[in-house]
């Protein structure tokens, strides 16, 4: 992209922010949360999972992977959560695992927001739900079907389940919600736009509240190939060796599952319902830009950061600790470039971590579980630590990247994720304020 190109991107993404914060004014808290992933399906067995150094990376069980190099993954369980419950049991039972992923999260969230008849009791809320490639098992299991039984054995579910929206479409049906639902297909930085698109339209006056998060599961034979053939998947066969995120001997990522939903209010309704408040979303922005499919780059990733921290009101030195995406991949060496330009050239020094170390790389659910960990970082005032780094990439030795937790006062979290495509996307949340309901109560 060329000079000018960039500076017209950059006057039009920083017209933005600066307009909505002047009109957009109401507070936006989250109430509820709701997870599955490798280490734990409760925000506290989540936790604990990081504060222990547990990673969730094991082998492979559901596909002979004998004949790919990568033989790891980080796998999900719904932990006996059938979500198959209720009007659409039939449905559901029948859905691919990023579906029941996210029924089983967002019923979770809206439980612990207290939120026990959404639909009844407060109709201005909406879904989102940001997906990444989660039908991808599904189609691949209904092409084998077909060549080796024939067409007429194909199940009439194969198409409502690998189509990206019946996350949010079976989410809003099963718990009687008749709000707007959206699906955001922003790769890996999908659920990450759904949590700021929600925000948005709450701090607009658009909703009062609404349930947003991501989900994927690609746990595939034709997801590890195609993967293999981009050279982005670690060769490593031990566990606890892979994957090291911002790691001088990085050699790529490892493939998790998982997803993570938080019910998000506007602050007055929340507070009259008497609910507890887990933490503020203050800001968020998502931007593109770049000269590469699926490298990144950094001038636009630092951009987006920059006007998600402005929609905010703060400035980069206020930014405690950033929950980075670091998959392992060559990615990561872009991901510090942009940090660099957007806090340390700026005089700001944030701590940074990945948690991916932990439950390897969820694509679109990769943001929301940051969040996740952000949430607790608030409530614990403690950083969790890039399970797998042992020596940060040359050049970039002088930032600030977790090895060990840490115990630190943190007030505010920056949540960066980036897809293919050169699209970025940023949120900020804060700790709840003085006078909340503590997370614990």
């Amino acid at each position: 992209m060329s000079e000018a190109g960039c500076l017209r991107i950059r006057r039009r993404s920083e017209v933005e922010p600066r307009r909505a914060t002047q009109s957009m004014n109401r507070e936006v808290v989250i109430t509820g949360i709701g997870l599955v992933s490798p280490i734990g399906n409760e925000p506290d067995l989540f936790w604990e999972g990081m504060r222990d150094g547990r990673s969730g990376v094991g082998p492979v069980t559901r596909f002979d992977a004998t004949r790919f190099s990568c033989r790891l993954v980080a796998e999900a369980s719904l932990d006996n959560r059938v979500p198959g419950t209720g009007r659409y049991a039939h449905e559901i039972r029948r859905m691919a695992r990023f579906v029941q992923y996210a029924l089983a999260a967002s019923r979770s969230a809206l439980s612990d927001s207290k939120l026990t008849d959404a639909g009844g009791e407060t109709p201005r809320g909406g879904v989102f739900v940001g997906v990444g490639v989660g039908g991808l098992p599904h189609i691949e299991q209904g092409v084998l079907r077909q060549e080796t039984r024939g067409p007429r054995k194909t199940s009439p579910y194969l198409i409502p389940a690998t189509i990206s929206n019946m996350a949010a479409g079976l989410v809003s049906l099963d718990l009687r919600l008749s709000g707007p639902q959206m699906t955001l297909a922003g790769a890996c930085a999908g659920g990450t736009q759904a949590l700021g698109e929600a925000f948005w339209a709450i701090r607009g006056g658009r909703l009062d509240w609404a349930l947003a998060g991501g989900t994927d599961s690609a746990l595939t034979p034709l997801a590890f190939s195609g993967f293999e053939a981009m050279r982005a998947l670690s060769a490593r066969s031990a566990p606890e060796a892979a994957p090291r995120p911002f790691d001088r001997e990085r050699d790529g990522m490892i493939i998790g599952e998982g997803a993570a939903f938080f019910v998000l209010e506007e602050r007055e309704r929340a507070e009259a319902r008497g609910v507890r408040v887990r933490g503020i979303i203050r800001g968020y922005a998502t931007v593109s830009g770049g000269q590469s499919l699926v490298r990144g780059c950094p001038e636009s990733a630092a951009r987006g950061i920059a006007a998600a921290v402005e929609d905010a009101g703060l400035g980069p030195g206020q930014v405690d600790v950033i929950f980075a995406q670091g998959t392992g991949m060559a990615s990561d060496e872009v991901e510090l470039a942009t940090i660099k330009a957007a806090f340390y050239d700026r005089g700001a020094h944030p701590a940074i971590t990945s948690i991916e170390g932990h439950i390897g790389h969820t694509f679109a659910a990769s943001g929301p579980l940051s969040m996740a960990a952000a949430l607790r970082a608030f409530q614990h005032q403690e950083l969790p630590a890039t399970l797998g780094l042992e020596a940060v990439a040359p050049g970039y030795e002088d930032l600030d990247v977790l090895a060990k937790r840490r115990p630190a006062r943190v007030k505010n979290c920056l949540i960066h994720t980036h897809g293919f495509g050169g699209l970025y996307a940023t949120v900020v949340c804060s700790e709840a304020r003085d006078g909340d309901a503590p997370m614990g109560a």
